[in-house]
């Protein structure tokens, strides 16, 4: 119940707050996208610097953890895209796959995640956002190119993929601020108070973006199917994650809560760009998009009481 009203019910009424904002508000969404951009550029690599600067680092890692999470993601993907296959829409695998499995961590999860476990869980999240750009884009450009009918350049484009994944602002805010922790560098007081009060910012601009694009996004997909997507992602997901955490990883509880947790998040609002780019389910990747979101508060609470008894 904790999680739920400090984190949780705040989060949700800032989505509604962006989502009124966006329909009826005259708030626009070339002003939505710039706050979106001032998020990925400059507020949540601030809040990455800071929370890898200040972290302990654990050792050993438990690379279970993100055994744990990946495996449970690739098998929602398959089960996602066997779906798809098996109701003959074909065109349809690539991206049910990609949305069933991609959570948003980097919008949403590394506030939610910080402040319900507090800066202990930067390196979780770390790895987190280090990996699954890199291993859930490549194997959606690899599927979505191969099914164009001109065959496309699929590795090229996965490589170009993991290339702007490794130089983007929270991957660089990243390394840096891993690098002052173990080197213990000397960093001025002004710029680490900078970096901490730009990072402040990112849970309510984030959400309330996300509501503002849900309010943007077509939602003119078929209903059914993009529930069953939002469930896959908002509690398959999560379940699978913690049977892998819980009885073949066997993590301790302080990795094994933020990995359930950050699977419960729902779909990640970038996978709505990936369906433009191949002009594919864009309707059902929308409206799932909704769902979850509309689903996440409970998804999150859940996953928060379940990981930590």
């Amino acid at each position: 119940m904790t999680l739920i009203v400090q984190i949780v019910l705040p989060m949700f009424l800032l989505i509604l707050v962006g989502f009124y904002a966006g329909k009826f508000g005259n708030f626009s969404n070339a002003l939505s996208q710039g706050i979106s951009r001032f998020l990925g550029l400059y507020a949540l690599p601030g809040l990455l610097f800071v929370a890898m600067a200040k972290a302990t680092i654990p050792d050993p890692i438990e690379w279970g953890f993100v055994g744990s999470f990946f495996i449970a993601a690739f098998l929602v993907f398959a089960i996602g895209s066997g779906w798809r296959w098996l109701a003959g829409r074909r065109e349809e695998i690539a991206i049910v796959g990609f949305a069933t499995s991609f959570s948003s961590i980097g919008l949403l999860g590394a506030p939610i995640l910080m402040d319900a476990y507090g800066s202990g869980v930067a390196l979780p999240l770390m790895l987190l956002i280090v990996f699954q750009s890199p291993l859930l884009f490549t194997t959606v450009t690899i599927i979505a190119e191969t099914l164009r009918s001109n065959g496309g350049r699929p590795i090229q484009t996965s490589l170009n993929a993991i290339k702007a994944t490794l130089l983007s602002p929270m991957i660089l805010a990243i390394a840096l601020g891993l690098a002052v922790n173990l080197l213990h560098a000397p960093v001025p007081g002004a710029v680490m108070k900078a970096a901490t009060l730009i990072g402040a910012t990112v849970l309510p601009c984030a959400c309330f973006t996300l509501g503002t694009a849900l309010s943007y996004s077509p939602l003119t997909g078929r209903l059914l199917p993009a529930t069953v997507m939002a469930l896959m992602k908002v509690a398959l997901h999560p379940a699978l994650t913690w049977l892998l955490a819980a009885k073949v990883f066997h993590l301790p509880p302080d990795w094994l809560a933020p990995a359930v947790t950050a699977a419960a998040l729902p779909i990640g609002i970038n996978v709505y760009g990936v369906a433009e780019r191949y002009q594919s389910g864009r309707e059902l990747v929308s409206m799932s998009l909704l769902i979850s979101s509309l689903l996440s508060p409970l998804s999150i609470s859940l996953a928060y009481w379940v990981a930590t008894r």
